[in-house]
């Protein structure tokens, strides 16, 4: 979840504006590769026919490119609904910095790696519905779980450009101390030079895994009101071809299913995650442009 920021300027250069692909540069209608197979949607426009073009961000727990056997919660999501309409996942990896002009470049449909939907994001790609939250995560050895709890400590740490940065600059002052990414905030955390350790929540759970004596709490279930990235999170999406209706009408039916239907729920508990991490607004919330 290096991604509750407006984080990774690749994703949100907008030189991919290359955006006036038509349907017809996003290949044909897709094509069971089973004959016997009848998808749920049918002509869904895919770069190759038959087959679901996807690049792999690596953002354990929720994908990772595997050496080519990809795995996690957006791989899963995304191969029931491959299956469902008779479409064969190809997957290939990719970065923040190149994933949106991969999409609109035409060389992928889809990307995965907990991206959020943002203003910025939309003048250049289209987003499924919703998967689950980019949450707010707080690590402390004292059972903090609330912005308040933070308040009470003498120095916080986390990661530079973070949509929650400002707001706790303002609350906490010069007790919050910023990194430039996970790897040197859990060091000085680990150090003890650091009451409490604030980073994407999906992150830390796999950081501290099996880390003795400290909790993992999911702020938004907690939420602050001073706090937007907390009062309103950003929810992660899978972002698509601009314009691409077929495909992402198959995506949100296979999201929406897979919300209703609890898999999602267990997607996440079955990672170690909170369930709350589910709780996608009813309209999906999208970052406003700073």
């Amino acid at each position: 979840m290096i991604n509750n920021r407006i984080k990774t300027a690749g994703l949100l250069t907008v030189s991919a504006l290359t955006l006036g692909l038509s349907l017809s540069a996003c290949g044909g209608a897709s094509e069971a590769g089973n004959s016997g197979c009848t998808p749920k949607h049918a002509d869904i426009q895919t770069v190759a026919p038959g087959k679901l073009t996807i690049g792999v961000i690596d953002i354990p727990p929720f994908s990772s490119y595997g050496s080519g056997t990809p795995t996690g919660i957006d791989v899963q999501i995304v191969n029931k609904i491959a299956t469902d309409e008779c479409l064969t996942p190809v997957y290939q990896q990719a970065t923040y910095a190149d994933a949106v002009q991969s999409i609109s470049g035409g060389n992928i449909d889809l990307a995965l790696g907990t991206i959020d939907a943002t203003e910025k994001r939309l003048k250049a790609v289209d987003f499924s519905a919703s998967t689950y939250l980019d949450g707010m995560g707080i690590v402390s050895k004292s059972g903090a779980t609330t912005v308040a709890d933070l308040e009470k400590m003498n120095k916080v740490g986390t990661i530079d450009g973070y949509l929650w940065v400002e707001d706790l600059k303002k609350i906490l002052g010069d007790r919050l101390v910023t990194y430039p990414s996970s790897v040197e905030l859990k060091a000085d955390f680990d150090a003890g030079r650091l009451d409490a350790d604030v980073d994407a929540y999906g992150v830390q759970v796999l950081q501290f895994k099996d880390a003795q004596g400290v909790t993992v709490a999911l702020s938004n279930e907690k939420p602050d009101p001073r706090v937007g990235a907390i009062k309103n999170a950003p929810e992660a999406a899978f972002p698509i071809t601009k314009g691409n209706t077929s495909l992402k009408e198959a995506l949100d039916a296979g999201i929406v299913a897979q919300r209703e239907d609890g898999t999602i729920a267990k997607l996440l508990t079955d990672a170690g995650l909170s369930e709350g991490l589910g709780k996608v607004a009813a309209e999906q919330y999208v970052v406003p442009a700073s």
